[in-house]
């Protein structure tokens, strides 16, 4: 009896299923017809004209396409006296399914319930195996199942072949445990399991990383024998597997294992061993390996020699890499476009763009097209090199050439663009690709997000985050560790904690990058204990914190002063078992170097060295300033020798911190000649080295050599700036040469350099202690003009001009001004006018000035205390500035010697030698 084949669920795949398909009754399939129609049988006149001419059938030697196949069965079919054989309808199913025509197979269906129910032809066990082959591919298991159960109820002798399908299916589909027991099950059913089968299984079991069960099954085979005995696929399929696995140990015995077996290894075997030996770094080991095929007569062929150059570029081994394509070459092989686009892609992220352009036009001249992978790694390369226009151009090259763009170079694009801060541009070409057809990716509005944020438009970045999510994207948590990192930048720690509960509650999980990103954040805007906190909640949510974390935390430890809570931290992590790098170690030395510990710092670089940690440039050039600032510029000189010995290259930031060292010990001649040794040993001397020298030559009254340092500083190509010209200035001005630093601030405008505020102050302040006030107040009101704004110093020094000059009316209009234009006074503004009050007879109106600062929050400090303790005394007010003096340490200001000598001098003055 003919069945019609039924349209059957999909429910849950059930091995059990096999016996309740066998039983399949007529009754129950000739209430259902299949409705997968794609081919339709031809019923009417005109159906069989267009077909009535017969094609011309394919030559028996020669294999017939798909197309011409269900062509010839239609016509077949369609004639009326046709004696249509099951024999035509096998030969469809082998030809679909060796041209691997998948588009076709949804018409084998209506075909097959045509044949059976309305020409009465009855299927054979071919006709069943290709069916069930077919639906396996489809991943249509529980129609295999039926056309099993057919077979099994009509008899029909089956073999391990008929179920290779459906275990690929099985395996295929991550359903390992049914593919087992299928396998398991098989002869009971009747077909032993062969090698091919468990060959299935075992690839099935490698490709979810399934190593150890892929093992037992191997050595299975072994135990077994016979037809189950293992083949060179198999050793070939577990070699690969373990290569992936990097486990060479257990894949060089499989492979010794071969020989002993009499299975020769062949090119598969030996192009995953050398893939493998290249995936560990094993780089000679696998050319040796290659020279060994060779040996034994097995001639490698391209993939070989693609795998060994893909090993060779990854590690960065560029001219080997090349060296074998000149010998795949020479060997009679042609490379294909696979080789050229992974030696394209070592040159490219080896810094080697015009190399990697020379070979794609070779790659071209050779007759090989470039496709898109090869497109994207030099696009890729260009954008990674800044050359943006370049990528540009590219990306019309390949479109010229009919390569179309993929999202990867859309993306690989914008993330160039972004990261050159070209943000405009990138918008403009998110929309071009859509335009384009090209569908955006998470990838793509990552990128984009990511750049936003790194270039200040962090409110741009949040609503592209509502777009993306508006069309259908979800953010991964890339995308919100670029946001939180933005605005963690930006400061805003709040709303970064609400992104963080946001990404939580769309069952995005934060990563350990992201709890680093907000402690790094919260420590930098001076939030310790919150990151504290978090990095608690971190480790209860079983996020696991690393070196990052800890360096992070340790940082704002040291930069908030707290040393002792920094080192405990350091204990911390040690015996968490996270182990602190040069990077945690050279954090500590300078917290411990800028709190002026400079014995613990050179202590903890012992301790550093004797648990396997080598220092760094950056370590040595931590503690050399640290030691030159604490004024111990011997013992600097010595280390910089010892770093020299170690082998360590001192910088241009190492030599930089001793001429400083030098220029602040007065050591000019000293610094001089550590100049001409940084240039002997080939540190190039930047503008801060002679920012550092002429400062110091202008604070030791040396201007005409830092006048010399200038011109040689042009000349030699560096270009100064505000600050070395205010250095000079300044300098000039304390040497009394007011009209040359006059001279100068026009030469710095001349050569395009501007003043800035600290300029200006310099300049304001020499005028007044020059006794030239009202050119003071022309620059002030100049400066203004100009744009610079003056600040709470360039007032102070003005106020405290007028003051000493007795201009005290005007100092108190000047200082309405300063309050009316927004600017904030200080205690330095009121001790100057207090001071100035004082020494014109005005010592009530400072009392008076004294009552006004507290009241409006400004704390006088020991310096304002003295100024009027000494006004009161040249008054003749000892007993006044007694009581202010036990008012001063009642308010917690320490008098310091000379508070003290202005009062004893106050007292024998007046005749109170006693007191």
């Amino acid at each position: 009896m003919v069945h019609a084949l039924p349209l059957t669920p999909f429910s849950s795949l059930s091995i059990s299923a096999y016996q309740s398909h066998s039983q399949f009754s007529h009754s129950h399939a000739s209430h259902h017809s299949l409705c997968l129609i794609c081919y339709s049988i031809p019923q009417t006149k005109s159906q069989l004209h267009k077909i009535n001419k017969k094609p011309k059938p394919a030559s028996t030697t020669t294999r017939c396409t798909t197309k011409e196949a269900i062509n010839l069965l239609h016509y077949y079919l369609a004639m009326p006296d046709a004696l249509a054989s099951i024999l035509m309808f096998n030969q469809l199913l082998s030809t679909m399914i060796r041209n691997k025509t998948s588009i076709h197979y949804p018409s084998t269906f209506p075909l097959y319930n045509h044949l059976t129910q309305t020409r009465g032809i009855s299927p054979d066990k071919y006709t069943y195996g290709h069916m069930i082959n077919i639906c396996a591919q489809m991943d249509r298991l529980n129609l295999a199942f039926i056309f099993l159960g057919r077979l099994l109820k009509e008899g029909h002798r089956i073999d391990a072949i008929i179920f290779s399908p459906v275990l690929k299916c099985l395996c295929s589909g991550d359903r390992m445990r049914d593919a087992a027991l299928l396998l398991h099950k098989m002869p009971k059913l009747g077909a032993v399991p062969n090698g091919f089968s468990y060959n299935i299984l075992i690839n099935g079991l490698l490709s979810y990383g399934n190593t150890d069960l892929a093992l037992q099954l191997f050595f299975k085979m072994v135990k077994i024998g016979g037809e189950c005995e293992p083949n060179v696929v198999t050793y070939n399929t577990i070699i690969d597997g373990l290569c992936k696995e990097s486990d060479l140990t257990k894949a060089f015995r499989l492979y010794q294992q071969m020989y002993s077996m009499g299975i020769i290894p062949d090119i598969v075997t030996y192009t995953s061993l050398i893939n493998g030996l290249c995936k560990v770094g094993a780089l000679d080991r696998a050319e040796k390996l290659l020279l060994t095929m060779v040996y034994e007569d097995l001639k490698p062929n391209v993939v070989t020699y693609s795998t060994l150059i893909n090993g060779l570029c990854k590690h960065g081994e560029i001219e080997r890499a090349m060296v074998l394509l000149h010998s795949l070459k020479s060997e009679g092989h042609e490379p294909d476009v696979v080789t050229y686009s992974i030696l394209i892609d070592g040159l490219c992220k080896n810094a080697k763009i015009e190399r990697a352009m020379e070979l794609l036009h070779s790659m071209k001249s050779e007759g090989h097209e470039p496709n898109v992978v090869t497109y994207n790694s030099l696009i890729d390369g260009l954008c990674k090199h800044g050359d943006i226009e370049k990528a540009m151009v590219l990306l019309h090259t390949m479109k010229s050439e009919g390569q179309m763009p993929n999202v990867v170079t859309c993306n690989i694009l914008i993330d160039g663009l972004c990261k050159n801060g070209e943000i405009e541009r990138a918008m403009e070409l998110l929309h071009s690709m859509k335009s384009e057809g090209h569908k955006p990716d998470v990838v793509t509005y990552s990128s984009l997000i990511d750049g936003l944020c790194k270039h200040g438009g962090i409110e741009r970045a949040m609503l592209l985050l509502h777009t993306m999510k508006s069309e259908g994207y979800e953010p991964n948590v890339v995308t919100y560790n670029s946001l939180i990192d933005g605005l963690c930048k930006h400061g805003d720690i709040e709303k970064a904690m609400v992104l963080l509960h946001t990404m939580k509650s769309e069952g995005q999980m934060p990563n350990v990058v992201t709890c680093n990103i907000l402690i790094d954040g919260m420590c930098k805007n001076a939030k310790i204990e919150r990151a504290m906190e978090l990095l608690h909640s971190m480790k209860s949510e079983g996020h696991e914190p690393d070196v990052v974390t800890y360096n992070s935390l340790i940082d704002g430890l040291c930069k908030h002063g707290d040393i002792e809570k920094a080192m405990i931290l350091l204990h911390t992590m040690k015996s968490e078992g996270q182990m602190p790098n040069v990077v945690t170690c050279n954090i500590l030395i300078d917290g411990l170097c800028k709190n002026g510990e400079i014995a613990r710092a050179m202590e903890l670089l012992h301790s550093m060295k004797s648990e396997g940690h080598k220092p760094d440039v950056v370590t040595y050039s931590i503690l050399i300033d640290g030691l030159c600032k604490n004024a111990k510029i011997e013992r600097a000189m010595e280390l910089l020798h010892s770093m020299k010995s170690e082998g360590h290259e001192p910088n241009v930031v190492t030599y930089n911190s001793l001429i400083d060292g030098l220029c602040k010990h007065g050591d000019i001649d000293k610094a001089m000649v550590l100049l001409h040794t940084m240039k002997s040993e080939g540190q190039m001397p930047n503008v801060v080295t002679c920012n550092i020298l002429i400062d110091g030559m202008c604070k030791n009254a040396k201007i005409e050599r830092a006048m010399e340092l200038l011109h040689s500083m042009k000349s030699e190509g560096h270009e100064p700036d505000v600050v070395t010209y205010n250095s000079l200035i300044d300098g000039l001005c304390k040497h009394g040469d007011i009209e040359k630093a006059m001279v100068l601030l026009h030469t710095m405008k001349s050569e395009g350099q501007m003043p800035n505020v600290v300029t200006c102050n310099i300049l304001i302040d020499g005028l007044c202690k020059n006794g030239e006030i009202e050119r003071a107040m022309e620059l002030l009101h100049s400066m203004k003009s100009e744009g610079h704004k003056p600040d709470v110093v360039t007032y102070n020094i003005l106020i405290d001009g007028l003051c000493k000059h007795g201009e005290i009316e005007r100092a108190m209009v000047l200082l309405h001004n300063m309050k009316s234009e927004g600017h904030k006074s200080d205690v330095v503004t009121y001790s100057s006018l207090i001071d100035g009050l004082c020494k014109h007879g005005g010592i009530e109106r400072a009392m008076i000035l004294l009552h006004t600062m507290k009241s409006e929050g400004y704390e006088p400090n020991v310096v304002t205390y003295t100024i009027l303790i000494d006004g009161l005394c040249k008054h003749g007010e000892i007993e006044r500035a007694m009581e202010l003096l036990h008012r001063m340490k009642s308010e917690g200001h320490e008098p310091n010697v000379v508070t003290y000598s202005i009062l004893i001098d106050g007292l024998r003055k007046n005749a109170k030698i006693e007191r």
